[in-house]
């Protein structure tokens, strides 16, 4: 097991604080967050690339890592071969030893015949290949990686992804991976840690994580996309023109949440035990893989999650009016 304990780090104008983390051997961790909120940086300290200035890192032994950098960090001198196989001679293994495992491990990222060329042929999903083959053909215990698919299309995210599913399955290394892309984290997480501002603000499995977001950041970072600032009071939220039936105690200052896919749209206001129903005007259609997101403005602004097939039988458009119904229980309660 990896135990992080109380890291805080002063970097700069920045600052880690008294994070805590426990890491079971085998699993497969994100730490998921926006840019500059300390992912990298948690990541080399853990690594001892750097040194926090209070806490402690158990568990981990440095000549048993292996690192994914978000720019990869390939020796653009070197051919595929040799930057695969560079912490292979550096450990003194001998020749024959190298050839075999360099083979085995570019026949399993499907890069063997890349192995003569210069990396400054390869493409950008070929590098990453490349760059993952060095970091694990050494078999490391411990497998550290930073934004691997930041540069990449969807589709290369996608084999990246299923790349990285398997290799965990056929090693059980340890994996912390940073992102900041919450559907890369669903893709590949055992359980996800979310940093804010140099603070860990939710720990816990992926479905945890998006069901039950710790707070109003977590809700619109892993993709709520009705999140919204005032008042509760008497089982009613107030801001402004809104006025939305849920069920909390009062609260001065609060955030709320509402799942696009607790929402229904319909033509006509439906009779329901649903406390919350508005009337409003599309003015945005986004098309989905599975559907549609439109957005109504009934007084504020709310994305609504509908099928394909609901979409078409009701021809909504742009400035159509329709009604919006949602359960109250389907309102997450957040402190301000």
């Amino acid at each position: 097991m990896i135990k992080l304990s109380g890291i805080s780090k002063n970097y700069e104008n920045f600052s880690l604080k008294d994070i805590s983390l426990e890491i079971q051997k085998g699993e497969y961790l994100v730490i998921l967050g926006p840019s500059g909120s300390g992912k990298t940086l948690l990541l080399e300290i853990t690594a001892s690339l750097e040194k926090p200035h209070a806490g402690t890192v158990e568990g981990v032994d440095s000549s048993k890592i292996g690192f994914i950098y978000q720019d990869l960090m390939l020796f653009p001198h070197l051919s595929v071969f040799d930057n695969i196989a560079y912490g292979l001679k550096m450990r003194g293994m001998e020749t024959s030893k190298i050839r075999e495992k360099v083979l085995r491990c570019s026949k399993d990222l499907n890069i063997e015949a890349l192995l003569d060329r210069s990396v400054k042929t390869l493409s950008g999903g070929e590098k990453q290949r490349v760059a993952i083959a060095r970091a694990i053909v050494f078999e490391p215990e411990l497998l550290l990686i930073d934004e691997p698919t930041a540069s990449l299309d969807q589709k290369r995210k996608s084999e990246i992804h299923r790349i990285f599913r398997k290799i965990h399955k056929k090693t059980n290394a340890t994996v912390i991976h940073v992102t900041h892309d919450f559907n890369e984290a669903l893709s590949v997480a055992d359980k996800i840690a979310v940093l804010n501002n140099g603070k860990l603000v939710q720990y816990g499995y992926p479905e945890e994580i998006f069901n039950t977001p710790a707070d109003s950041f977590v809700a619109d970072f892993v993709g709520y996309r009705n999140v919204y600032s005032g008042r509760i009071e008497e089982n009613c939220f107030i801001s402004g023109n809104i006025k939305i039936y849920l069920e909390s105690e009062n609260m001065e200052k609060a955030y709320i949440a509402i799942k696009a896919e607790d929402t229904i749209v319909s033509l006509d206001r439906i009779d329901s035990s649903a406390k919350n129903s508005f009337e409003g005007v599309i003015t945005d259609v986004e098309k989905k893989l599975n559907g549609y997101t439109v957005v109504v403005n009934a007084g504020f602004e709310i994305h609504c999650a509908i099928t394909a097939s609901s979409f078409e039988n009701m021809e909504l458009s742009s400035g159509m009016k329709v009604f919006i119904t949602f359960k109250s229980s389907a309102v997450m309660v957040f402190c301000h």
